[in-house]
């Protein structure tokens, strides 16, 4: 019922602040969810009402979770979200499909970042309330998971990638764009003493303007180069196929892969119950017990059901998309203490994999949101080799 003379949007307001001062364990996630309500549901003026009413109403349901100060979970907010979806049919915004499967896979990235970010920031120790340190995970799913499924975690190199190379000034030739032998500089992924060879990634060659492409853009944002100077590309062409793991997932959105994952959880559960009820003979014969029901399943049910490799695929890759949502940040330092801090547990990572017989790592272009942008680092610089023909020399507008 309206009631007359009411500020229902201070009484938004005023719920969305409640929601923030939920929790301080959770006040990244709470803010996130507010902020989302603000952008996405509401329509100052139009649903003011509807809004405060339902708002109201799912906030009683966080309510009755209440355990205690910081006692939530992150359950308590995703169910949150989802309470909210019934409601939103009656605000009259337009909203993408899916909207509130992406609204809850953002909370739970965001939830995962706080956690991953403590076990990344000292790589091979425990983080507190945490058994393992990252390394350890990390290890136990490369080599439970990750390590048996090369079609999927791991890609092959071939002469149709598109590998690029920049260097600034004009009038080299192919030589310059193998790396000098490396002393003294750290990047992200080579401590100093190792030289590895970085360059742009992609599976194909993209247009990104009348002037570069994508691979070409991406090196020059990678090099942070400055306007109206001259730069040289060079592509390169791979001498070795290799086993290069891709921690890019920058193109992988983690909703899929849940929905994925829950699509084939009803297909199983279908299985299950066509099985279980097959012997119908048998079935009459079973008692009620909890102890007859279970002999009946054991005896009946063909656990070959499961596809366990579809399980863990999804596992793996829900675990690598956290972790690359989490790590990669841009690195602007300019000293070698700031760079150190910032690039010791890739160097790390990256040692562990070279162990594993990795040959070289994709990962995602950290300094622009303009495009998605992909690169490769190879173990060995002679990996891939420039093509000499394809160099081409331009002034960056």
């Amino acid at each position: 019922m309206l009631i007359k003379n009411v500020n229902y949007n201070m009484l938004i307001l005023g719920e969305l602040q409640r929601l923030e001062d939920l929790s301080s364990e959770y006040k990244a996630i709470l803010i996130l969810i507010s902020k989302r309500i603000r952008r996405d549901l509401w329509q100052c003026g139009k649903n003011d009402v509807m809004l405060y009413k339902m708002l109201n109403e799912c906030g009683k349901q966080l309510d009755m979770a209440y355990k205690g100060p910081d006692q939530y979970m992150e359950q308590d907010f995703t169910d949150y979200i989802l309470s909210l979806k019934p409601y939103s049919l009656f605000l009259g915004v337009h909203l993408q499909p899916y909207y509130f499967e992406k609204f809850v896979s953002d909370v739970r990235l965001e939830n995962s970042r706080n956690i991953i970010e403590k076990q990344w920031d000292n790589i091979i120790c425990a983080a507190e309330n945490s058994d393992k340190a990252f390394i350890d995970i990390f290890d136990d799913v490369f080599s439970k998971c990750i390590d048996q499924y090369d079609d999927v975690f791991f890609h092959t190199l071939s002469d149709s990638d598109v590998l690029c190379r920049v260097v600034p000034e004009w009038g080299w030739d192919e030589s310059r764009f193998i790396p000098w032998d490396n002393i003294d500089n750290m990047n992200r992924w080579n401590p100093p003493g190792k030289t590895y060879l970085y360059l742009s990634f992609d599976e194909s060659e993209r247009k990104y303007n009348d002037e570069l492409s994508v691979s070409e853009y991406i090196c020059l944002e990678e090099y942070r180069a400055e306007k109206d100077n001259k730069y040289s590309f060079c592509h390169f062409k791979p001498i070795k196929k290799g086993r290069i793991l891709d921690l890019s997932y920058n193109d992988v959105e983690l909703w899929k892969i849940e929905m994925a994952l829950d699509r084939y959880q009803e297909i199983v559960k279908d299985l299950f119950v066509n099985s279980t009820l097959s012997d119908q003979a048998e079935l009459k014969k079973m008692g009620t017990t909890k102890r007859s029901v279970k002999r009946y399943i054991k005896k009946n049910v063909d656990e070959t059901i499961i596809d366990r490799s579809i399980i863990e695929k999804a596992i793996a890759k829900t675990y690598l998309k956290m972790v690359c949502n989490t790590i990669y940040k841009k690195v602007d330092e300019d000293d070698n203490a700031g760079k150190e801090k910032a690039y010791k547990s890739f160097h790390i990572l990256a040692g562990y994999l070279e162990s594993k017989g990795i040959t070289g790592i994709i990962y995602p272009c950290t300094r622009t949101k303009k495009i998605i942008g992909k690169n490769l680092v190879l173990f060995n610089r002679y990996d891939a080799v420039p093509i000499k023909d394809s160099i081409r020399e331009i002034i960056y507008k």
